[in-house]
């Protein structure tokens, strides 16, 4: 019986201390559908493309390929979505990101299935996936 309750009191305590994810519908995993560069009037249908987002706690992924894969920090303050690159210098153009310093996107639309972005260089159509 007290072997019981210690893995029941183990168990709590550990549960009790992982980080909560506060995102609301921001987290999760997103597809990207479209790009509508802002010099552009024809958007880019991505929709067949894998082409991802991940997002957790104050993590982004973008997922290029199974084994390749690239990280970046990010803050959503009301209506805005501020993503930093952590350091790489790769090109991510093609999954919205044109800035790897600093990019602020005004988050258009979010809800639990859909999220449009815009950012100075194109807005960006997701899907949850």
């Amino acid at each position: 019986m007290k072997k019981i309750i210690l893995i029941l009191l183990a168990t709590a305590t550990f549960i009790a201390c992982q980080k909560e994810d506060d995102n609301g519908d921001l987290g999760g995993f997103w597809k990207l559908l479209e790009i509508e560069e802002t010099n552009s009037t024809t958007p880019i249908n991505v929709a067949d493309e894998s082409r991802f987002w991940g997002i957790q706690l104050d993590l982004l992924e973008i997922r290029l390929s199974q084994y390749d894969r690239h990280y970046s920090r990010f803050q959503h303050v009301g209506d805005s979505l501020f993503v930093q690159t952590i350091n790489d210098d790769t090109d991510l153009s093609a999954y919205g990101i044109y800035n790897n310093s600093n990019e602020r996107y005004g988050v258009l639309h979010l809800n639990r299935k859909s999220m449009v972005l815009r950012s100075k260089y194109a807005k960006l159509t997701f899907r949850k996936f």
